[in-house]
């Protein structure tokens, strides 16, 4: 039942007093503008080798969607051109390449990580359109090990396969640069949502000043659990007549959220806005271009070796001041994630905050964690609920890239014919 209290969709937070005179000081405004179609930066001066003549580590975040999607056939080949370019130029890191894109962090010098980028629009004039985001002069030991690019269905983990999922081309979304975005959080009837996992946003996310755009937090474990969100009839509700805002790390998890909106917004007239907006290079390029912090509230959890974002010229007593997130065990604030402790929950398993003291008892006595994570402890669960039923217009895009017979119709019948049946009992070696 989506209206037991347990499933509420929404968390509000107060917002702070902060004009929006007050929260621009400091703006570099050329910090929010994106690098698609124009010249990568130049290497910075100064990066020397540290005493051990190991050169700064440069890190690289990008991601770009294909429409329509590849082929099997080219699947394979983007998969195989990446990870050769990733050898010729020595650079390692993480990455998806699934039939509709590519999305990575990649690490290494700074001249490394641009010929990797400039490598891909060569190959490719659609990566012309990436934002290529680029932080140099890091630790050298901030490095990934080694270069991983998984074969993946979805870039954003929605549980939905390729040939269901939105189409892209058909988004109103508006990418709002970060200087108008920052505006936009003063304005009326607006709200915000944070389509990060909980317990990204604990650490930090944004507060509009009073007045201004209401924070929403799904509350979510993982991306599978948004479309079953804003499924819900309140989440639709809150959202109808409003102008909606939305921000992720870099970006790629607003683009498939705001598709996945205006397919919804497409097939139920009565569910409607006054438009939908995400912010270009996501907190990532926000957070350059308010070094002070604008409305950003803590940190921004990262999933690479820096672990966290905050803005540079924040003073660290501030930055503690704003933590709201509390150690699992103990209950006192913290707002670090260390130790790679989870949520004893099984069906849940989400990373969880201990502070050291909670740390060394637990490691001392040599048993595994039983602490919950805030929304298990809560009772708060989405993953029961059903996923929203899409109309046949979003359901075959793939397939209709592809042309009739191809890979994604069929796998489309498959998952018609098969879908509903259990699972198979029988395990194969």
């Amino acid at each position: 039942d989506p209206s037991h209290p347990q499933l509420r969709c929404h968390a509000m937070v107060v917002g702070w007093e902060v004009p929006l005179e007050e929260s621009m000081k400091g703006m570099v405004p050329k910090m929010a503008r994106s690098v698609a179609h124009k010249r990568l930066p130049p290497v910075p001066p100064g990066l020397e080798p540290d005493w051990k003549g190991k050169l700064p580590t440069s890190i690289m975040l990008f991601y770009q969607y294909v429409e329509p999607a590849w082929t099997p056939k080219e699947h394979r080949r983007a998969l195989a051109f990446v990870h050769e370019l990733g050898k010729k130029h020595g650079v390692t890191g993480r990455g998806r390449c699934s039939a509709e894109g590519l999305n990575c962090t990649v690490t290494g010098t700074a001249e490394a990580v641009r010929a990797f980028a400039q490598g891909l629009r060569d190959w490719n004039k659609l990566f012309d359109d990436t934002d290529f985001k680029i932080t140099d002069g890091l630790d050298h030991y901030k490095k990934f090990k080694s270069l991983t690019i998984q074969k993946k269905e979805e870039l954003v983990a929605y549980g939905l396969p390729v040939a269901l999922a939105p189409s892209l081309k058909h988004n109103e979304t508006k990418h709002v640069e970060a200087d108008e975005y920052h505006k936009m959080m003063a304005e009326p009837n607006t709200v915000i949502i944070d389509v990060r996992n909980h317990y990204e946003a604990a650490i930090g996310h944004f507060q509009p000043p009073p007045g201004g755009a209401e924070f929403i937090d799904p509350k979510v474990r993982n991306s599978h659990e948004l479309p079953k969100w804003l499924g819900m009839p309140e989440t639709q509700e809150k959202l109808k007549g409003k102008k909606v805002m939305m921000y992720c790390t870099g970006g790629i998890r607003c683009e498939r959220f705001s598709a996945l909106l205006s397919q919804m917004k497409t097939d139920n007239p009565e569910f409607q806005t006054e438009g939908e907006f995400m912010v270009r290079g996501g907190i990532e390029r926000y957070m350059r271009t308010f070094p002070e912090g604008g409305f950003w509230k803590g940190k921004n959890f990262l999933f690479d070796k820096r672990q966290e974002q905050v803005p540079e010229a924040k003073p660290k007593e501030e930055l503690e001041k704003e933590v709201e997130s509390k150690c699992c065990g103990c209950k006192k604030t913290w707002g670090l994630y260390r130790g790679a402790f989870k949520c004893s929950e099984q069906d849940c398993q989400v990373p969880i905050i201990v502070c050291p003291e909670c740390r060394e008892k637990i490691e001392a006595s040599g048993k595994p964690s039983e602490l919950q994570c805030p929304l298990c402890e809560e009772g708060f669960r989405l993953r029961d609920l059903e996923a929203p039923a899409l109309k046949p217009t979003a359901e075959k895009r793939k397939a209709e890239s592809l042309g009739a017979g191809g890979a994604a119709e069929k796998a489309a019948k498959r998952q018609a014919k098969h879908g509903q049946k259990p699972p198979s009992r029988r395990l194969f070696v």
